[in-house]
């Protein structure tokens, strides 16, 4: 899903922000992802992940940043509790206790960013770390943001997560640049619904709720049952050079994306299992308005996406997802199957998201290239996710005005899979060559 950034207000003044109204009901996906820990499992989450150079503010700094802004964002000052058909509000927020820093394998920061004692893990396992943290419980705000200050690698990096019956991936996005970026910045690119009269055939026909064959979303070498324990790897490449091979295709950036997706797992297979089968991923698509880019609630529709890992070679690739993502868009898909999606019980809802059925997933999103954070441009930036309990891995693209990076969070049962980054920017060197050649 590509997503662009455009510009949006935020709430508040320079000198402090408006309290903003609790919205009102939660919609049946809300309810479905509320009903989750209601089992004994831990919610499911979403994270914006933001990286800056070493140094770029102290942890104090984003704590007086948050504390301005955080109450006047209605979706950050409510909870879902079960069974409960309207956002709960949540107990005022401790900015301490949400907002908290480490400086992996140099000691933990005081809230001024003065350093304690020395100890802590590298940058990737202090990442790792954040991913399994609880999220603070009800009746506080359900969700925090944790801050890695990495002086040897000159990262510092801001971890956001929050309750994914509060909030999805893209309004998530929104709600950071909202709370943290010095400017009004923008979010995803706005979801605009289409005249009336579209169904919601298409998106029955190809639902995820359905039970696709094993063979269709587990890759080679990825039979193992998942421990729970999520991990990730990402690579990184320059957003300009991802546009550029994008148009020599005369493709969109998504399109090139998703083919080069196509190629990791090809290759991943081929080198586990000696052959490749075309692959079945969960693809979001947002319906956030304008209007509601910071409302609290989930405003994504679960698409699925067949992978070509069997096609003959990149450009045979290209033009199978093409051809999906084009009838996708022009089914009526996102619009008649969100309307299918919420008539559902949530408990039918929450049965669908918890089985194993949901193994792979990919998503894309575009960062405003005027994002600023006191002063700060980010380097790269990243979006994570392994909801489902079935969940093997998620692999996501995140583009900033200068790096695209490719994450994948992938179940710790499957450490191959933290190839996949690698693989993807192999796949994309060979769109780029064959597209030389033309």
């Amino acid at each position: 899903m590509q997503v662009r950034m455009v510009t949006e207000r935020r709430g508040g003044s320079g000198t402090g922000a408006t309290p903003a109204r609790a919205a009102g009901r939660t919609n049946a996906l809300d309810r479905a992802f509320a009903l989750v820990p209601a089992r004994g499992r831990a919610p499911m989450l979403v994270a914006h992940v933001l990286d800056f150079p070493a140094g770029s503010f102290t942890l104090g700094e984003l704590r007086a940043r948050v504390a301005e802004r955080a109450p006047g964002l209605a979706a950050l000052g409510v909870v879902a509790v079960p069974g409960a058909r309207s956002w709960t509000p949540a107990a005022p927020l401790d900015v301490a206790a949400h907002v908290t820093g480490e400086e992996p394998g140099g000691g933990r920061q005081r809230p001024g960013g003065e350093r304690q004692q020395p100890g802590g893990a590298p940058l990737a396992e202090a990442t790792d770390a954040v991913w399994a943290r609880a999220l603070p419980a009800r009746p506080a705000p359900g969700w925090d943001l944790r801050v890695l200050t990495c002086r040897s690698e000159g990262v510092q990096r801001v971890c956001f997560r929050i309750d994914h019956a509060v909030v999805d991936g893209v309004g998530a996005a929104h709600l950071v640049a909202a709370l943290l970026a010095d400017d009004p910045v923008v979010g995803p690119y706005p979801y605009r619904p289409p005249l009336a009269g579209r169904g919601s055939a298409a998106w029955l026909r190809a639902s995820p709720l359905r039970r696709p064959p094993a063979r269709e979303t587990v890759p080679a070498g990825c039979e193992a049952a998942p421990s729970g324990r999520a991990a990730t790897a990402y690579e990184d490449v320059p957003d300009e050079r991802l546009r550029a091979v994008a148009a020599r295709w005369g493709v969109g950036v998504n399109d090139l994306y998703l083919t080069a997706v196509s190629g990791a797992f090809a290759a991943f297979q081929r080198r586990r299992g000696g052959r490749a089968e075309d692959l079945r991923v969960v693809m979001p698509m947002s319906v956030r308005t304008r209007e509601a880019r910071l409302a609290p609630g989930n405003a994504a529709l679960p698409a699925m996406l067949r992978l070509p890992c069997t096609a003959a070679g990149p450009g045979e690739r290209l033009e199978a997802v093409a051809a999906q993502t084009l009838a996708h868009k022009a089914s009526g898909l996102r619009e008649g199957g969100w309307a299918s999606l919420l008539s559902f019980p949530p408990r039918l809802l929450r049965r669908a998201v918890e089985r194993a059925d949901y193994r792979l997933a990919a998503s894309h999103i575009h960062v405003n290239g005027a994002y600023r954070v006191l002063g700060a441009a980010p380097l790269a930036a990243g979006i994570f996710g392994l909801n489902s309990p079935g969940m093997l891995g998620y692999l996501s693209l995140t583009r900033t005005e200068t790096t695209a990076r490719v994450l994948v969070v992938h179940d710790r049962a499957h450490a191959g899979l933290a190839g996949l980054p690698g693989l993807w920017v192999e796949a994309l060197g060979e769109l780029d060559e064959l597209a030389g050649r033309g």
